[in-house]
């Protein structure tokens, strides 16, 4: 009996020992199978470089995956140089797994310089030319900047010269131009325009381009002083944009329009849609934010029926603010979406041309376009069209801006 039981504990021990043996090995030929599966799982296409802020997904740089992709994720492409790219997958073995590769961003745009070919400076001046021309880059925030040839800004004349800007990745762009030494003027403005009768009239805008796809508008600040606008409303006006307040200068305070209060309780009152703006000297992402949340202050408690414009027009400054161009759409992206976030809505004050050279201005939303011409050709998209800067508008002693928007825009 005992050598029966021992028998049968052999065996067991033996069948035990061979189903470890077994699956050990089962789970040892698993293992180097998904090894070799996960050698093979990835081929990433021969070219891995892409460029600045260009649009690119995981997907674009797999040539083969023995799997399938989780999420087909967006990469962030914001800084130039070696970016690691992590993303999960599901194997064929239907298992969760994690892959990475390497890609470069690369910056092959050239700067953009935006000038005539004329400069002119008066006698004595101690202007920094590099400084005075309009130039920037898409990534760099410091591009070298230089004049090429001799020139003397203590002597009237003309000079030839090249301007020439280069960014951090060896783009440079180059422009010649002509630098006029005049001597000063002599006395004042001669040519004041104070003739209350000039400019475009409101009914003349209405007549023009008032219809079932259009309503007309202002948009005004302190310097148009007292308005009634009860007046305004009566002549025709569907909506206000009204200046909430400005930054003073670079690094300065922000203040509030002096007649801000004024000026949205009185279009409230008489039944104006209201929207506002705010004039922004912001060199950073951080500032704007703040700016935002100042704004967002003021208006609480008032109901805004348009969005609220950032304003950054410094563009006779923009080459010595050590901004890159996508720097200066980082805090005006950050400035509408704090007020998208409050439950607000943000949108991007910007002349053609500027919108055309410096604004990203097809990743906008909402673009508050100013172009002073009798029909535009802007062929971006935009919303309200501020078409002059000399209206004419009964309860309003002076000049004005004009603004069309399209109907059912908000």
């Amino acid at each position: 009996m005992k050598n029966k039981r021992r028998f049968i504990l052999i065996i067991m021990v033996v069948v035990i020992t061979l189903l470890i043996v077994g699956i050990t090995m089962y789970i040892i030929i698993d293992k180097r199978k998904e090894r070799e599966e996960d050698a093979v799982a990835l081929t990433t296409k021969e070219d891995l470089t892409t460029e600045f802020l260009e649009k690119v997904k995981v997907s674009d740089f797999i040539e083969n995956l023995q799997g399938e992709l989780t999420s087909d994720f967006e990469i962030n492409t914001t800084k130039l140089g070696k970016t690691t790219v992590t993303f999960s997958y599901k194997s064929i073995r239907n298992k969760n797994k994690i892959k990475s590769f390497d890609i470069e961003v690369v910056d092959t745009t050239n700067p953009v310089i935006y000038m005539s070919n004329t400069m002119t400076v008066t006698k004595g001046s101690n202007k920094k030319l590099t400084d005075a021309i309009l130039a920037g880059d898409n990534c760099d925030s410091n591009p070298t900047r230089i004049i090429e040839g001799d020139y003397d800004l203590n002597k009237v004349g003309n000079y030839n010269l090249k301007f020439i800007i280069k960014d951090a990745s060896g783009n440079e762009a180059s422009q010649k131009f002509i630098l006029k030494v005049v001597e000063p003027s002599k006395g004042g403005n001669s040519n004041m325009n104070t003739g209350a009768s000039s400019g475009k009239q409101f009914s003349e805008c209405i007549e023009n381009y008032k219809n079932d796809k259009t309503e007309i508008g202002i948009d005004v600040s302190k310097w148009q002083g007292e308005i009634d606008w009860q007046a305004v409303k009566n002549a025709g006006a569907e909506f206000a944009i009204i200046r909430i307040g400005y930054q003073t200068d670079y690094d300065g305070e922000n203040k509030e329009d002096e007649y801000f209060r004024k000026n949205i309780e009185g279009a409230t009152k008489a039944g104006i849609k209201i929207g506002g703006y705010f004039y922004s000297y912001a060199k950073t992402a951080k500032e704007a934010s703040e700016q935002a949340e100042w704004v967002i202050d003021k208006i609480s408690g008032y109901k805004l029926d348009l969005p609220v414009a950032f304003d950054w027009e410094s563009w006779t400054s923009f080459s010595k603010c050590s901004m890159s161009f996508y720097d200066l759409n980082n805090n005006a992206k950050t400035f509408i979406k704090k007020l998208n976030d409050n439950g607000y809505k943000g949108s991007i004050y910007g002349s053609k041309n500027y919108l055309q050279t410096m604004w990203y201005a097809d990743e906008y939303e909402d673009v508050w376009l100013a172009h002073y011409t009798k029909q535009t050709d802007y062929k971006g998209n935009y919303q309200i069209w501020q078409m002059c800067d000399t209206g004419r508008i009964a309860g309003i002693n002076g000049a004005v801006d004009i603004d069309i928007m399209r109907k059912g825009s908000y």
